[in-house]
């Protein structure tokens, strides 16, 4: 296990680097200043959020991705690791939003956790639960909000895994996730969430009777628990003086937790819920979090589009009603546009389109997809092969913060 701490200052960064025989650290300078540093995350944290709507934002997100800046902050780590060791990163100011583990191919091969400090992480670790993992709250697809296209699904993911609770639809509220928590092991939501930068600690997640904040999160007692906000932009914070960090993740590890996985963009759903479907099985296994994590995210990088569709074809039976129905098919269009499938997208649309459904958003989708289908129709042929999730975009969003077991 190697420790990697970083600092950024007006004139370049220092990486403090330690491993379990190191007596002190070792010293890294590098000449990147806080500036340069701070207005490349802006611009690559702005293309992460803008990649659902623009094509070419994922090619943007590669290139700033293998930017020599970036490149020469996590070589140096790299090159300390050795076969199969496993890294804690304590990133500093904007860094803390950069998915680090995905930069260049540096860190390839080994499992990353990070941390807000190394002071907060001997906290973590103090809160470790004893024993394996057996007991599972699950928070998911809660009443009231926009509905999630696999919400079913996630709610299925730890059951037959973990001994498992359920809260969903207008049983996902803010008191029963208070008095059931207690007894978890592993809390999972999966749920819209809210970064409100002007007032971090109000920013939080969507359930049935509203807002579940990070002032809330701060009340609960969740020593022992490993939590897992399966929702967009929960690991995303506000830095005040002294790099202290205002949000979920500073309330959910002040709360207790020992590690807490959140998200740093707006997440792709279908992915997402993939993600976790390996991550609970390794878990499940004994693997330590932070080595389901990275066996998850390796798996996904190499999912093909035949994956995809075989998985969404595993799920349609837990769709109720047309709603999600429709859902599901715009899912699959989306999948063979990917794929080159134009002809299978085009039906797919047409079939989510004849679906009754109130919600607009959805017959958009159908009906942008549709047209783009139609207007690359036999150009060339489907490849089902296709790794339809390589790109950081979908696998990187999701980071360990706080203890590895």
């Amino acid at each position: 296990m190697l420790l990697a701490e970083y600092f950024l200052t007006d004139s370049q960064a220092v990486i403090m680097i330690a491993g379990p025989e190191d007596t002190e650290p070792e010293l890294v300078t590098v000449p990147h200043t806080l500036v340069r540093v701070r207005a490349l995350v802006e611009k690559l944290s702005g293309t992460f959020e803008s990649a659902p709507r623009r094509a070419e934002a994922l090619e943007e997100a590669s290139e700033l991705l293998h930017d020599p800046l970036l490149a020469d902050l996590v070589e140096p780590v790299a090159d300390r690791l050795g076969p199969g060791d496993r890294v804690w990163l304590v990133p500093h100011d904007a860094l803390h939003r950069v998915p680090l583990h995905a930069v260049g191919s540096g860190l390839d091969g080994h499992s990353v956790a990070y941390a807000p400090s190394a002071s907060v992480l001997r906290h973590c670790r103090n809160n470790r639960g004893g024993g394996r993992r057996r007991q599972a709250l699950v928070v998911s697809d809660p009443a009231g909000g926009p509905a999630l296209t696999v919400g079913a699904a996630q709610a299925e993911l730890l059951t037959g895994l973990f001994k498992t609770e359920t809260l969903s639809g207008e049983d996902a509220i803010g008191d029963a996730l208070a008095r059931r928590v207690g007894a978890a092991d592993i809390l999972h939501i999966s749920a819209h969430g809210v970064f409100d930068a002007a007032a971090p600690m109000r920013s939080g997640v969507m359930l049935a009777d509203g807002l579940f904040t990070a002032e809330r999160f701060l009340k609960l007692g969740l020593s022992g628990t490993l939590v897992v906000l399966a929702a967009c932009r929960t690991g995303v914070a506000a830095v005040r003086p002294g790099d202290e960090l205002l949000g979920l993740v500073r309330s959910v590890l002040h709360a207790g937790a020992p590690a807490v996985l959140v998200s740093l963009w707006t997440v792709d759903e279908l992915a997402t819920t993939m993600l976790f479907r390996q991550f609970y099985e390794r878990l499940a296994s004994g693997e330590p979090a932070i080595d389901a994590l990275r066996s998850a995210q390796e798996r996904l990088r190499v999912t093909t589009a035949g994956d995809v569709l075989a998985y969404l074809a595993s799920v349609q039976a837990m769709a109720t009603g047309s709603h999600a129905a429709a859902r599901l098919l715009v899912a699959e269009a989306r999948i063979r546009l990917m794929a080159g499938d134009f002809t299978g997208a085009a039906a797919a649309c047409e079939a989510a389109l004849r679906t009754p459904t109130e919600q607009p958003a959805v017959r958009r989708s159908a009906q942008g997809i549709r047209q783009r289908a139609l207007l690359h129709h036999g150009q060339a042929s489907p490849d089902f092969d296709r790794m339809v999730y390589a790109h950081p975009y979908y696998w990187a969003a999701f980071v360990l913060i706080g203890d590895w077991y």
